[in-house]
């Protein structure tokens, strides 16, 4: 086989799985951001996790305002369209003390829908 054809050979088989794995493979995609307040005050280093019924779940933690951005995957932002059940935590492995009820988060009650497009939902928790 000449060198030629082995360079096309493999160009041809990456092209193949440079193209299986693009972004077809992900479902659709919509950008979800928000605020989270406890007591009606900003809720800092709080996870929000997005979980759909299949598929990919995506989480995004709170900063010092209580805004999140949810990341789907790596670098990839947003969650995939539908109907969501939404945890908000604030335990960690570093840091065990749930500040947040059970209501949001081991047996949370909190649903979002996400729709094409942007998403910003707003998330008032009560401490009782």
């Amino acid at each position: 086989m000449s060198p030629n054809c082995r360079f096309f050979i493999f160009f041809g088989l990456l092209s193949m799985v440079t193209i299986g794995c693009t972004q077809h493979d992900r479902p659709e995609l919509a950008s979800v951001s928000g605020t989270v307040t406890l007591d009606g005050q900003p809720l800092e280093r709080a996870a929000v996790l997005f979980r759909p019924s299949e598929g990919r779940a995506s989480r995004g933690f709170t900063d010092a305002e209580g805004r999140f951005e949810l990341i789907y995957l790596r670098d990839i932002q947003g969650a995939t369209l539908g109907n969501h059940q939404v945890s908000i935590t604030t335990r960690t492995e570093m840091n065990p003390e749930e500040r947040v009820p059970e209501k949001y988060n081991v047996r949370t009650t909190l649903t979002r829908e996400v729709a094409e497009k942007h998403n910003e939902f707003e998330f008032s928790l009560e401490s009782n």
